[in-house]
């Protein structure tokens, strides 16, 4: 059942990554958004920030990327092998995601002055797949450290 769960989550986020690259074409072509409430919570203004691409990437596509490797990681740790250090490598990456979650969520609020509903939901969705990666790997983290570092 957790798996289905975790799953269900990584869909999501692939969704609505897939809609903000979608969305950052749209609001580049000057298409209006459902999702401008105010000058507060505005998608508009943060997908058009300067913020809102690496070197000409919108960042919808990183959330493709990450989401899909949180997913293949996943499916890994579901192998029952010896020596498996997939649980502990979705920890490390989903921790990876949180830290960019961290930076996102700073830029929206304090350097570019709007929320993102549609970011908002995609870092919740973000948050959620960490939690289950954590709480898949709490209790087995310091055995899977010293198999790493010390066999």
């Amino acid at each position: 059942m957790r798996s289905k769960i975790f799953l269900a989550f990584v869909i999501i986020g692939i969704s609505l990554s897939s809609y903000l690259i979608y969305f950052h074409y749209e609001a580049r072509a000057g298409m209006p958004s459902w999702c401008n409430l105010n000058e507060k919570i505005n998608c508009t203004n943060t997908i058009l920030s300067a913020y809102s691409e690496i070197k000409g990437i919108p960042l919808g596509v990183l959330g493709v990327v990450w989401f899909s490797i949180s997913g293949i990681l996943y499916q890994d740790k579901l192998r029952l092998v010896k020596g498996n250090f997939a649980p502990f490598y979705l920890l490390v990456w989903t921790s990876i995601g949180i830290a960019a979650v961290g930076y996102l969520v700073y830029v929206e609020l304090f350097l570019v002055g709007s929320i993102c509903v549609l970011c908002t939901a995609t870092h919740l969705t973000g948050i959620v797949i960490f939690a289950m990666s954590f709480v898949s790997v709490k209790g087995n983290l310091s055995k899977y450290m010293r198999n790493i570092f010390y066999e």
